[in-house]
């Protein structure tokens, strides 16, 4: 698409536009759906056509391709890192990791050590841009963490909902207040997919702004910083990306910010990073979909009574997955591939990380490293590949160690369907 049709010459244009990628339609900044009704993501067309980082020293240096004006103090930003022991050990010589957790070290400082703060700092601070004050969103842990840490930063009271069984994950780094913050558990649940459905009836009920989760372009391309600070540090895209999906949002954010720098002269007509997705057996809804080239099947057990997987946070049941520009599509798009990994594979992989680099993991960051062992084994990727794995969480022992952790309290604990007494902090 001609982006000059979309902005003019005007310098008085929007800095980007959201746009609906089944029927091209402009759409209004505050947009989660198409008004048209297309079944499809929105996306971000922004001015700026080349690859202008500047000199900020977090996410915001990649302001010119964020959904929200200026920026904000924080530490929150992706870290590439060269990956030499673990890439001895897997026979590969131009191994890379992007580090989204906490590890100073290597100048990593996201305080809540996920990834998920590269999504909540720019969602927040576009929604503030936007004159909304309230959202409520559904957490099994790590996105709660990140909302609850950058609610401090912005004028946005946050409403998060997540199972019972997951409160023992929600935490804030040492004395971080959190009086933004409105935690709602859902009792005697262990489903990420019934905190899901109370976030949305508490939305409509009371008139709170859900957040939207993959349909939100601000988180998306919050996510997307990682493809972006692979490109500044590497100085071109990556051959293979590697990354543990639940949602599959983080995999659709770095295709779109690939295809972004695609349009960079610098970066022009170098092959598009293929994706490689690890999923936690058993729950594997997109695995099973992409191989049997079917639906995701949404009722399915994928667990049996008492089962955990080691990743938890990747059991979701609704991955944005047939939907235009979703999971489906970006696999497609680059050529992609699935891996199924055992919870002891997992955990293997991830005591060899830190025997190696030094650092721990995430059990999804592990997961992440398992799939990579899974494709080197199957010889989809050469020993000379240049390869980014996205660990998406780590380093909590030092964030303990440098911080500690205090634990969030619930406001209230419902029942679904029983949500009368949230009006109670509404």
């Amino acid at each position: 698409m001609d982006e000059s049709n979309l902005f003019g010459k005007d310098r008085t244009s929007p800095r980007f536009l959201l746009e609906c990628l089944a029927c091209r339609r402009e759409q209004a900044r505050s947009a989660l759906r198409c008004a048209a009704g297309c079944d499809s993501l929105l996306q971000t067309r922004y001015q700026a056509a080349s690859f202008q980082p500047n000199g900020a020293g977090n996410l915001f240096r990649f302001a010119d391709w964020l959904p929200c004006e200026g920026g904000l103090p924080t530490t929150v930003g992706p870290v590439v890192h060269g990956c030499e022991k673990l890439g001895r050990r897997l026979g590969l010589t131009r191994l890379f990791c992007c580090f989204n957790g906490y590890w100073p070290e290597i100048g990593a400082c996201n305080p809540t050590g996920t990834f998920k703060d590269l999504e909540a700092v720019p969602t927040l601070k576009a929604f503030a841009d936007q004159g909304r004050r309230r959202i409520v969103l559904a957490s099994a842990g790590n996105t709660a963490r990140a909302f609850a840490h950058a609610a401090q930063a912005t004028a946005v009271e946050v409403y998060i909902v997540v199972p019972e069984a997951m409160l023992h994950r929600l935490w804030l780094p040492g004395s971080h207040p959190a009086d933004r913050v409105r935690l709602i558990a859902v009792k005697g649940s262990s489903d990420y997919s019934e905190a899901i459905e109370v976030a949305d009836e508490i939305s409509l009920r009371y008139g709170i702004d859900p957040e939207g989760g993959a349909r939100n372009v601000a988180r998306r391309d919050g996510l997307g910083t990682v493809m972006l600070e692979a490109a500044r540090s590497l100085g071109c895209l990556p051959r293979h990306y590697f990354q543990a999906v639940g949602s599959g949002t983080g995999a659709i954010a770095a295709f779109e910010a690939a295809q972004r720098l695609a349009g960079d002269a610098r970066f022009a007509g170098a092959p598009m990073p293929r994706l490689h997705l690890g999923q936690n057996a058993p729950f594997l809804p997109i695995y099973c979909a992409w191989k049997q080239q079917a639906a995701i099947d949404r009722a399915a057990s994928w667990t049996r009574p008492g089962e955990e997987v080691y990743a938890s946070v990747l059991a979701n049941r609704n991955p944005p997955y047939a939907i235009r520009g979703g999971v489906r599509d970006v696999l497609a798009w680059s050529e992609g591939e699935v891996y199924a990994v055992s919870s002891a594979d997992a955990v293997q992989a991830g005591q060899e990380f830190a025997e190696d680099e030094g650092i721990d993991l995430e059990p999804a960051a592990a997961v992440a490293v398992a799939s990579l062992r899974q494709a080197v084994a199957g010889r989809l990727v050469a020993p000379d590949d240049l390869i980014l794995i996205n660990l998406t969480g780590g380093g909590l022992e030092a964030l303990r160690r440098d911080f500690g952790l205090r634990a969030l309290v619930p406001d209230l604990l419902v029942e679904r369907g029983k949500l009368d007494a949230i009006a109670a902090i509404v």
